[in-house]
């Protein structure tokens, strides 16, 4: 029978509990923003904000640090993100 080190165990248990918050806020995030029907995979800089009660400075920290944006080439003012990129991103950016 051998023995775990303590620390080891500790380590892999802090880890694994991060592993599982950080899926479960995920889950919660992605049911938030697919909670309206969407035909589309992406969701409106402006339905983000107000969805995530975000501001637009905020949204542009999130470019710079590397979330991307989608924009229709047939009207240039409109900005688009994937709901899984912004999932993915929140989560893991914590």
């Amino acid at each position: 029978m051998s023995e775990f080190d303590p620390l080891t165990t500790l380590a892999s248990r802090l880890i694994a509990e991060d592993v599982i918050r950080r899926v479960n806020e995920y889950d919660k995030l992605q049911a938030k923003l697919r909670a309206t029907e969407r035909v589309l995979p992406y969701i409106s800089k402006q339905e983000t904000m107000r969805d995530l009660d975000i501001s637009d400075n905020t949204m542009s920290k999130f470019e710079s640090n590397g979330l991307q944006r989608y924009k229709p080439d047939y009207n240039s003012s409109l900005i688009y993100y994937l709901i899984d990129d912004i999932c993915k991103f929140i989560v893991l950016a914590d």
